[in-house]
């Protein structure tokens, strides 16, 4: 009888080699869901990480009325000093009053009211806020603006950089108002209640 089973593998012999290789396959496959998730979890706190460096400390710029004018005000919320080195106004239907910390009052003066043709570096804006600092600066009203239909979107991009770790990249805060609330707030402004 023994010859007649001598090829045969006792169920006792597979057996335990059966629950070696769940055991292996268990654990192998219980690692790699632990790979998974821990990815997914490195994945988002770097995502994180880059959308805080971002826009975490970015300024608040919003528009206000006040010397019988609309002016835009910016507020640094971050604790270093920021730069905001360009401000579009697209369509180009508005201006802003003296926005160059580098020039003198005349200079900026004379740039808002007499802009060169050849000297974009005049028009150019280059406003410095300390931590903390809250800034406005007047908007001047074209021609064309005072033309435009009131549900005309205008858009205000400030690109700005911080002073400490500039990032390679620019950032940028954005203001879309239309033509028609500036015009209101300019008549609160003349009302004298704000």
């Amino acid at each position: 009888m023994a010859a007649r089973f001598r090829g045969c593998i006792s169920t006792t012999a597979i057996l335990p080699r059966c629950i070696r290789r769940c055991e292996t396959g268990m654990i192998s496959e219980l690692l790699e869901a632990v790979k998974v998730v821990g990815s997914i979890g490195g994945l988002a706190s770097s995502a994180f990480l880059i959308y805080d460096r971002m826009f975490r400390n970015q300024p608040e710029a919003y528009l206000i009325s006040e010397n019988y004018k609309v002016a835009i005000r910016f507020k640094n919320i971050a604790g270093e000093t920021i730069i905001i080195h360009e401000i579009d106004v697209a369509p180009p239907l508005l201006a802003l009053d003296r926005a160059n910390d580098l020039m003198t009052a005349q200079q900026d003066r004379a740039a808002v009211w007499y802009p060169s043709i050849n000297d974009e570096t005049a028009m150019r804006a280059f406003i410095v806020l300390p931590p903390a600092a809250e800034r406005s600066f007047q908007l001047k009203r074209s021609a064309e603006f005072e033309n435009a239909d009131d549900g005309q979107m205008i858009t205000i991009r400030c690109k700005w950089r911080n002073t400490r770790k500039p990032l390679p990249v620019y950032r940028s805060v954005r203001i879309k108002t239309s033509v028609g609330d500036i015009k209101s707030l300019r008549e609160v402004a003349l009302t004298g209640k704000i």
